[in-house]
Formats: structure tokens, C-alpha cells, sequence
């Protein structure tokens, strides 16, 4: 049994104890048993002897425990002893010529049984300790058998009395030191799951690197101090570029820094306080008593000299931001509560780090607006809230769809319908474009395969062209679905990266290869590098809805036609696929046909719609003529 834990310290210490009482009451029962002697040859001659071997064994393994020998030599020595003892009491049973009373001796020697089962219990049942147990019990069977078959073997009759008294020595030998066996492993069992469902407790209450309670015990105090009453304080606590040092001094150096920012807020927090982790680099500070001007003032000394230990540590310059909110001033639910208080901090880091804020219902809005989106578009998939609708694309010269552009929409089970502008750029900062845009991929694939020869357009942002592996992703959507690859286009964010990284140039190739169409989506509202078009493999652009506002005789309406022509004789000279966004009206209807425009979409030829109303109007729509009024009102 190893030392080296307090509880083991704990137990070794009551174990000493008990022998060190113990044993001294073994020995005088020894003693008294000597005294109470029959006085007959037997207990004249050969009992004194054994008693002297055994006080022997009691004193020397008294003498061990007080010089705080080991458990395990300690409890060898009395095991083995005590068997021994009684092994040799049998023995000299069979074999002494001595004159004995061989009944009463033979119930004397059941005295040894509550010593062994004593150390038994007493013992950690190591090997050593099995071992001399499992050679006691043999050795009693194998000597009572010696003890009863010499005399027949000499002419005398069996005894019957001895043949009783041996087989209740040796059923209670087996029965108490297996049963005593037992008692101690199950105890041992016990204890190790007991240990284990104590460490389990301690990994979710304690953070491992840095000791520190973790979330779930800091909303066992929240919800504690919130119940008491009165006003108390939350700050969340983040240490800034915490990303730099681990990419620039190692994740080693990464941990130190954490350790030390613990120990450091551990310190400084006034009496009484709570400082947990939450996760990565973010701590949180529980300030019991403190008003709205006492936790700022606590916080802004925390931001000064928490970093300065952490900085020395790691050989570069620490900072931290802290955001704080106040119950019930703030919120009024601690997990509100917290959220504001992250909400502030979120705030500092945008407003350029380094500062202490408290919370502020309308500047930080938009933050925790933000924060739940990115919380819950993470799950959304998994949720099945985000689905597709697809706005036709028109061939302008009959009014025949011929392609759909898919649309992403999110319903919020609280929030209800989100707009793809505002979370599209959400999903491009936490990292979740590349999950929902294969997904938008493949189900807009898989619909697509109900239209006949109908394309289906699925806008790709830049963040997605610019992961080496998103040719792969497309070719797995239609190798998956089936789709053919002419009728898959992918409508590109016009940027900068778009037309100058080299990155996104080679994963435009990769995607022509596939045979998959690739259009420039909004052309003309940024950055419209007109000499790179030459150079792009793509297939199509589409006109920015701003291009056509002014058609055909609004205060714009000469430059718009101005610009379409020249766009026209752009695409047509490459060649390029032109399509003009945002028809919204007959009149521009009708000057765009008038021009040549080949393709056009806008609400007024048809609004985005589900997949079975697309469906529908793919099997409805009537012949090109005496169209252009009907789709276009």
C-alpha cells in the first residue's frame, strides 16, 4: 500500500494505532492462557515453549509498528507467524510422544484462528500475505490429516472426537480467513471506486491546470449569493493574445501563463472572493459584497497588477481585459448575470483590449446578439432549423427559368427568421461557414436533381474559397448526389481576395476542372477588377442590382444603359453569362430585353420560393408568350 496520498497517510496512522493497542492485548491473553494452564505434561513441557515463540512474534512485530516500519513487512511477519505457530501446533500434536489431553489441545489451538483473522483484516492482502493465508489453511488440512491417520496406522482406532474437533478447526480456518479475505478485497473495491468517484468530482469541479473551481461550481455560487440577497458583482476576466504566446513561446509557456494569471488573481482578490476558470483564457472573479463603484475599483486593480508576475514569467508584456456586471443593478438571474458581464468584456476586446467596462444594455446589445447567434447557429444544423429557398434566374428573351440561385434561411426557435446577412458573417467568424456551406452544398445538389436541366446556383463566400480543401468539399456534394457538374454554379463573393490571391486563383481552377460553373456575384457594387475578368476561369457575372435602379428613365437611367452596354459588350466578347439582379418592374423588364440582357432575377419575375414552389413552377409555367406582364406585376 503506497503513502504517498493523505487518506493513505490517515489510514497507515490508524493502523499503527490499532496495533500498537492491539498487540499488547494479544500478548496478555498469551500470557493468561499460559497461567490458566492444566498443569498436565503437555502444558508443562510443550505449551511454555510455543507461548515464548509466539510473545517472540508479538514483541518483534510491536518493536516494527513503534520504529514505523512498513505496512506490508509488518503484516507479513504477524500472518505468517501466527500460521506457523498453529501449523506447529498440530504437528507436534501428531508426532510428540508427550502424554496430552488431545481433545482440550486440540480446541486450545482455535485460539489462533482470531489472531489470524485479526492481521487478516488489518492487512492490505498483498501476494506475500495471500500467499502465507492460502498456506495456513494447507497446512491444517494436511496436518490434522497426519494427526488422525498415524494412530490408525499404528493399530489404534479412530477418534472420533478428534476427527469432529479437526474438521471444525479446519472449516472454521477456511470459512474465517476467506470470509476475512473477502471482507478486506470488497473493502479495497470499495475504496478505489470511492477514489475514483472522487476524482471524477474533483475533474468537474476543479480545473486541472491551474486548481481553480470550474463553471459548475461557480453556478453553484452564483445561484448562492443570488439567493442570499443584496448586491454583488461578476468580472470576467480574459488575457489578451493568449493565442501569440502559445503560437510563439509553446503551448508549455501557454500553460504557465494561465497558471500564473490564477495564482495571481487568487492573491489580489479581496477576502472572501471566488476567482474560477471558465475555459481557454477566461477567468471569473465573484466580488460578494461589492456595489457598482467597488467592482470597478477592483477591477481596474486587478487589470494593473495581475499581469505583472505572468509577464516576467513568460518574458512578454500581459495584458487583460475585464468586463463586469452588477446584481441586481445588471441582471437579475446569475446566468444573466454572467452573460452581461462576458457581453462587457467582448465589448473591451472590439474597443482595442487592455480596459475594465461594465455593462451597458444598449452599446452592448449588439454583442450579446451576437454571442447567442454564434452559440445557437452551432447546433442549428443538428436542429434542423436552416433550410433553402431558390429565386429563379430567367432567361429575359421567353421568361423560362433556367436556373434557381439557393438561398440559406435560419427560423430561430426564439429569434424567428434571421436574416442571412446578419448571420452569414457570424457564421464566417466562429468558424462555422465551411460545416453549414457543405451542408447548403449538398442539399441544394440533392433538390436540384427534381428539376429536369434546370442549374442550381449556391453562393460560396470568400472564406470558403480560400480553404484548400473546398474543391474536394463540391466534388464530394456531387459524387454524393449525383448532380452533374454543368448544372452546379457557384456564385463568389466579389473581393479583393477574389481577384488577387493566388490561393483563390488555384481553387478556381481546381473547380473549373470539375466542370462546376462559376459566376461573380454582384458585380459592379465593389471592388470589379475589369482585367482580371479576362484571366478568371469563370462563366457568368451578375449585375449588381444598383446597376438597373435608374432604368429606364429615372435620374440614373442614362448611365445604368450607359453601363449595361458596356457590360454586355464585355461578357459577350469574353464570353461570360450576364444576368442582371433586382428586376423589380416591367419597365426595367422591357429596357433590359430591349438592350439584349440574356438572363435577369428580381422579385418582379418571382420572389425566392420553397422547393416544392419551385417545383410547381417548374410544371406550371405557361409559354413565353403574354408572359412579361403576369411575372412581372
Amino acid at each position: 500500500m503506497g503513502e504517498g496520498s493523505a487518506a493513505q497517510r490517515d489510514l497507515i496512522a490508524v493502523w499503527r494505532r490499532m496495533l500498537l493497542l492491539g498487540l499488547p492485548a494479544v500478548q496478555a491473553s498469551v500470557v493468561l492462557a499460559a497461567l490458566l494452564g492444566r498443569g498436565d505434561t503437555w502444558d508443562r513441557l510443550v505449551d511454555p515453549a510455543l507461548y515464548l515463540v509466539l510473545s517472540g512474534v508479538l514483541v518483534a512485530a510491536w518493536l516494527a509498528v513503534l520504529r514505523g516500519r512498513e505496512v506490508r513487512a509488518v503484516t507479513l511477519l504477524l500472518t505468517a507467524g501466527s500460521g506457523v505457530m498453529l501449523g506447529v501446533k498440530l504437528l507436534l500434536l501428531a508426532l510428540l510422544p508427550v502424554p496430552r489431553p488431545l481433545l482440550p489441545e486440540l480446541l486450545e489451538t482455535l485460539m489462533w484462528l482470531p489472531v489470524l483473522i485479526t492481521w487478516t483484516l488489518l492487512s492490505d492482502l498483498s501476494r506475500s500475505v495471500r500467499r502465507a493465508l492460502n498456506l495456513t489453511v494447507l497446512s491444517v488440512a494436511a496436518l490434522s490429516a497426519l494427526l488422525l491417520l498415524r494412530p490408525v496406522t499404528q493399530g489404534a482406532a479412530l477418534d472420533m472426537d478428534a476427527l469432529r474437533a479437526l474438521l471444525q478447526i479446519n472449516l472454521a480456518a477456511a470459512v474465517c480467513l476467506y470470509g476475512a479475505s473477502y471482507f478486506v478485497r470488497r473493502n479495497d473495491t470499495l475504496g478505489r471506486a470511492q477514489g475514483e468517484q472522487r476524482v471524477l468530482r474533483q475533474l468537474v469541479y476543479t480545473d486541472l491546470l491551474t486548481g481553480l473551481p470550474g463553471r459548475v461550481r461557480l453556478g453553484e455560487h452564483l445561484r448562492e449569493l443570488a439567493g442570499r440577497g443584496g448586491t454583488f458583482a461578476a468580472l470576467v476576466v480574459d488575457v489578451d493574445a493568449f493565442k501569440v504566446v502559445n503560437d510563439t513561446l509553446g503551448h508549455a509557456a501557454g500553460d504557465d501563463l494561465l497558471r500564473g494569471v490564477a495564482q495571481e488573481l487568487q492573491r489580489l482578490v479581496p477576502a472572501g472572493s471566488g476567482v474560477y476558470r471558465l475555459s481557454g483564457d477566461e477567468f471569473v472573479v465573484l466580488l460578494p459584497h461589492a456595489d457598482a463603484p467597488g467592482a470597478q475599483w477592483e477591477a481596474q486593480r486587478l487589470l494593473t497588477h495581475v499581469p505583472t508576475r505572468p509577464s516576467l514569467q513568460v518574458g512578454m508584456d500581459i495584458t487583460l481585459s475585464i468586463g463586469l456586471s452588477v446584481y441586481p443593478e445588471d441582471a437579475t438571474e446569475p446566468e444573466e448575470l454572467l452573460r452581461h458581464a462576458d457581453s462587457a468584456m467582448s465589448a473591451v476586446k472590439c474597443a482595442g483590449r487592455r480596459q475594465v467596462r461594465r455593462y451597458q444594455p444598449q452599446q452592448d446589445a449588439a454583442t450579446e446578439r451576437f454571442q447567442v447567434l454564434a452559440r445557437d447557429l452551432s447546433v442549428a444544423l443538428a436542429r434542423e432549423e436552416l433550410s433553402l429557398h431558390f429565386q429563379p434566374v430567367f432567361r429575359l428573351s421567353d421568361l423560362r427559368p433556367v436556373k434557381a440561385e439557393a438561398l440559406l434561411r435560419w427560423t430561430h426557435p426564439q429569434l424567428g427568421a434571421v436574416s442571412p446577412g446578419e448571420f452569414i458573417p457570424v457564421a464566417e467568424r466562429v468558424g462555422l461557414i465551411a460545416p453549414i456551406g457543405a451542408w447548403v452544398l449538398r442539399a441544394a445538389c440533392l433538390e436540384a436533381l427534381r428539376w429536369g436541366d434546370v442549374t442550381v446556383s449556391v453562393n460560396v463566400s470568400a472564406v470558403q474559397l480560400l480553404q484548400a480543401e473546398f474543391p474536394q468539399v463540391v466534388q464530394g456534394a456531387l459524387r454524393d448526389t449525383g448532380l452533374s457538374a454543368r448544372r452546379l454554379e457557384l456564385e463568389l463573393t466579389e473581393t479583393a481576395a477574389l481577384y488577387e490571391d493566388t490561393r483563390a486563383a488555384q481553387t478556381l481552377e481546381d473547380l473549373r476542372a470539375l466542370g462546376v460553373r462559376l459566376s461573380i456575384d454582384d458585380f459592379g457594387s465593389g471592388y470589379s477588377n475589369l482585367s482580371r475578368l479576362r484571366t478568371l476561369p469563370i462563366t457568368g457575372v451578375k449585375l449588381d442590382r444598383s446597376c438597373i435602379q435608374g432604368l429606364p428613365d429615372g435620374p440614373g437611367g442614362p448611365f445604368a444603359r450607359a453601363l449595361l452596354e458596356a457590360v454586355l459588350g464585355l461578357t459577350r466578347h469574353l464570353p461570360l453569362d450576364l444576368t442582371a439582379e433586382g428586376i423589380e418592374n416591367a419597365a426595367q423588364l422591357t429596357a433590359l430585353r430591349d438592350l439584349g440582357c440574356p438572363l435577369g432575377q428580381g422579385h418582379g419575375l418571382s420572389r425566392p420560393l420553397t422547393a416544392t414552389d419551385f417545383r410547381a413552377l417548374l410544371h406550371t409555367l405557361p409559354p413565353a408568350g403574354g408572359q412579361a406582364g403576369a411575372a412581372a406585376s
